[in-house]
């Protein structure tokens, strides 16, 4: 049995941000994937097609090579179409192969690639590790727990979404795998290179109306597998900065601590980065996360106007985000902010406020999306519900253009202020001479340049 785990290609549109400042990581999920599948003695590769950025005509060239018993593939919603249409080319050169989707798009809509696209054979919920092991091993599918299935006219979901109790018990991710040259992170979120991304965690404690992680279950790694881990990449494959993609890192602050005190203790050179909420960072934990290798965390602020943050069930104190950033500076941690145009009750006096909130933070990077109701959030079904979802061609859901409407504001002043917002933020004097003086060194230089040429065409656009 040969297994082959596909992650398909990434299309940017244009006048989108991320068209220029996008990051190419390798897919950690195919990864913890393929090393549950080795540590059953059964043959897998992987390849992705995101890092090797090649067109249509290279990506079915490439697929004719392929000559496996089970592909598995992965997506986002932005990125599902693509995977059917991967999977079309599987087909049409192997039809006697079992294809595979799973990721957080399947998870959500499980019956949307059954129904339309007969070329996939399953679709796997939730953590997919056990399940689909469990289909290459050639179980009953109606035993598989977290798939969905046809069974002739009808689509059949067994059990609820796949679920790993103990993350401590997965096999670590098979980095050997791929190329590992291939990968960055977004333009300003890495200090060096060659970078990595891990997770200490999945799911989240948060209840955001916007997220896909509201609803699963939050687990959490022993901080010294996850050291271990970080040793292990730097020794090995001489990777220096890791950036961690949980969706809050600080979840468990004496977690973090524990790892802080193991990688100053083992001396283990590896600059990082994290995803964080405001209400779960304190002055002491800032000083170790810094001293241990921390140079950033992106804080997701999304708004400034409290009713908009109640109406997206993230309802953090101002002052308290302003406290936590201020910290974040003063631990010597740059810091990220993420904010949200399009929001239900959002209107443009609400976005610029947002604006100004940004311009006071001064953060080291501010980023400005547009509101995605994404399939599997309360936010999608609430726009779907009450008539404002505007499409469901997932190639729009890119975070740049509005995809549903809300009756306080309209879709040209979402747009209009989404690019206002980086304009006004970078192109301030008090911003570029603070920035320059941040350069270090020549590769630091590079990233700024390469930065601000893609917002430069960016707001040009």
């Amino acid at each position: 049995m040969k297994v082959c785990l596909v992650n398909p290609p990434w299309t940017v549109k244009g006048k989108n941000i991320w068209a220029y400042i996008r990051s190419t990581m390798p897919p950690l999920g195919l990864m913890y994937l393929a090393s549950t599948l080795e540590s059953k003695n059964i043959e897998v590769d992987i390849i992705d097609f995101q890092a090797l950025e090649m067109d249509w005509d290279a990506v079915e060239a490439k697929i004719k090579t392929l000559n496996y018993d089970v592909f598995g593939l992965t997506s986002t919603t932005l990125t599902v179409k693509n995977a059917y249409r991967v999977s079309r080319i599987i087909k049409e050169n192997f039809p006697n192969s079992t294809v595979v989707l799973g990721g957080v798009h399947a998870t959500a809509l499980p019956d949307e690639p059954l129904t339309l696209n007969p070329t996939i054979d399953y679709s796997v919920r939730g953590d997919g590790e056990e399940a689909f092991l469990e289909i290459v091993q050639g179980k009953p599918v109606d035993t598989i727990q977290g798939i969905s299935y046809r069974d002739g006219d009808t689509i059949k979901h067994v059990g609820g979404p796949g679920f790993v109790k103990d993350l401590d018990a997965l096999p670590p991710p098979a980095y050997h795998k791929l190329d590992l040259s291939l990968y960055k992170p977004a333009k300003g979120g890495y200090k060096r290179l060659p970078a990595m991304n891990m997770a200490a965690t999945r799911g989240c404690p948060g209840k955001c109306t916007f997220c896909n992680s509201a609803d699963v279950t939050l687990r959490v790694r022993k901080p010294e597998l996850i050291a271990a881990e970080m040793q292990m990449l730097s020794e090995k494959y001489g990777v220096r900065e890791i950036t961690f993609y949980d969706d809050t890192f600080t979840v468990f602050p004496q977690n973090v601590k524990k790892l802080c005190d193991i990688l100053i203790e083992k001396k283990i050179d590896m600059t990082w980065s994290c995803l964080a909420r405001t209400d779960t960072v304190k002055e002491p934990l800032l000083k170790s996360m810094n001293e241990a290798g921390c140079h950033q965390i992106c804080y997701g602020i999304e708004s400034y106007n409290m009713e908009v943050l109640e109406a997206i069930r993230k309802p953090i104190d101002i002052d308290r985000t302003r406290e936590a950033v201020r910290l974040t500076k003063k631990a010597g941690i740059n810091v990220r902010c993420a904010f949200m145009f399009g929001n239900p009750g959002e209107t443009e006096e609400t976005m610029e406020e947002s604006i100004q909130f940004a311009l006071e933070l001064n953060p080291h990077i501010a980023m400005f999306n547009i509101t995605m109701p994404y399939p599997g959030t309360q936010m999608f079904d609430w726009a779907k519900e009450n008539g404002y979802l505007l499409t469901e061609d997932w190639n729009d859901y890119d975070w740049a253009h509005p995809v549903m409407t809300v009756p306080t504001v309209s879709m040209d002043a979402i747009q209009q202020k989404y690019k206002e917002a980086y304009r006004r933020y970078y192109f301030r004097p008090k911003f570029i001479f603070q920035r320059l003086r941040k350069i270090t060194n020549l590769e630091e230089l590079k990233i700024c340049f390469v930065g601000a040429k893609g917002i430069l065409k960016f707001v040009g656009a």
